[in-house]
């Protein structure tokens, strides 16, 4: 899609979220939240048109929404949080929710709730940095779907990373499967399927070595500022494998944590 298309797209599916769910206090709240509520509080018609569900509030809202989002669209992103776009768009504007997130559907929703009940706010940080950047910037996406990974793994292992840990993603890997029990040896030789089993476990590890060497390729990261650029289509098949992955370990995790 081109920029223009796209800002154009962003507009129009922020303006019909905003005109079914808005009242005047979520207007004024966005205000305090992008900065610009003299934006919104000096429209001459805005919030008036709004109280008396006047003809013009459309035209008003497609007014103050590029003000808003920003010139450099640096305010799209609380926006689209706030507004809540994409979940509202999957149910009212299905139409609009594949031409801006088409193909961008990473299974992201249930780490979104583990990062909830264990109030682990990196995950919700590199979950949005992901969903916002996958088409724009394919190399933040995949640079991103490693750092969720390395994430979920010291959650799972109860550490912070506060800069010292010196562990790469491989050596995290390990020490996650052995705690889980999920190393490729730990299958039971009596259990149905335990050769599959084996065998998939094997390559779980691989798959999440491999995001971690596409990373330092194409990613961000290490300071990388010049090399070999990723698309998008490719970016989505990295960011879906280490999404599924980050989900399957948290929940083998939680389930044993409740037993």
């Amino acid at each position: 899609m081109k920029p223009n298309a796209k800002l154009n797209t962003i507009i129009l599916a922020l303006k019909r979220a905003i005109e079914a769910t808005f009242d005047d206090g979520k207007w004024r709240e966005l205000g305090y939240l992008t900065d610009t509520i003299d934006i919104i509080e000096g429209h001459s018609r805005l919030l008036r048109s709004l109280d008396w569900r006047d003809d013009d509030y459309s035209a008003n809202i497609l007014n103050v929404l590029p003000e808003i989002l920003g010139k450099n669209l640096e305010n799209r992103e609380v926006v689209e949080d706030f507004v809540g776009l994409e979940e509202w768009l999957r149910s009212h504007e299905p139409q609009l929710h594949e031409k801006l997130y088409g193909g961008t559907s990473v299974p992201l929703e249930e780490i979104e709730k583990a990062a909830g009940v264990h109030s682990v706010l990196e995950l919700n940080q590199q979950i949005g940095r992901i969903r916002h950047s996958i088409h724009d910037d394919p190399a933040l996406a995949v640079g991103s779907a490693k750092e969720l990974l390395e994430t979920v793994m010291r959650t799972i292992l109860g550490e912070d990373d506060d800069g010292t840990k010196t562990d790469d993603v491989p050596a995290l890997l390990k020490r996650v499967q052995r705690a889980l029990g999920l190393s490729p040896q730990a299958a039971s030789p009596d259990m149905v399927g335990s050769e599959v089993l084996c065998r998939t476990l094997s390559n779980l590890g691989q798959v999440v070595i491999g995001v971690a060497e596409l990373r330092n390729l194409v990613g961000t990261g290490h300071g990388r500022s010049k090399g070999p650029e990723i698309d998008d289509v490719h970016a989505r098949l990295v960011v879906n494998a280490a999404a599924t992955i980050a989900t399957y370990l948290l929940e083998i995790w939680e389930n044993q944590r409740k037993t």
